[in-house]
């Protein structure tokens, strides 16, 4: 008997993201695929700042994306012409995007100079939905 695959999660601080239902989200409810730019995700997500060997923190920020499943060989190998997928969120009655799937493909970009990458952007409900706390 072998064991259900684990859930792929992303987590933001206290935010918990469920990717797995993104991703079916995007099948049920095709959508354009955009582009996003990698210079202000890498920025952002302080993916300039890892060497290429890194291979995790041990450690999880108060408040930002938690880096230590960050294998920076992996993101090396990742598939650039897969949308990374986009939520969104309201604050203040105003829109805030956050990158939820997608940091090692943001990454591989960042290092081959890449301007943008094709994504998907979740609307508040449907990033409502996958968001888990």
């Amino acid at each position: 008997m072998t064991a259900a695959p684990a859930t792929q999660l992303f987590l933001y601080g206290a935010w918990v993201f469920n990717i797995d239902q993104a991703q079916i989200l995007v099948k049920e409810h095709p959508r354009d695929v955009g582009l996003t730019p990698v210079a202000d995700w890498a920025t952002a997500y302080q993916l300039d700042r890892l060497a290429p060997d890194y291979d995790g923190a041990r450690w999880c920020p108060v408040f930002g994306p938690d880096q230590s499943a960050f294998n920076a060989e992996h993101a090396l190998q990742t598939d650039l012409n897969k949308p990374v997928i986009i939520a969104t969120m309201e604050f203040d009655g105003c829109p805030a995007i956050l990158l939820i799937d997608g940091v090692h493909r943001m990454y591989r970009a960042m290092t081959e100079g890449r301007a943008t990458l094709p994504a998907y952007t979740l609307t508040t409900a449907e990033t409502t939905r996958i968001r888990e706390r």
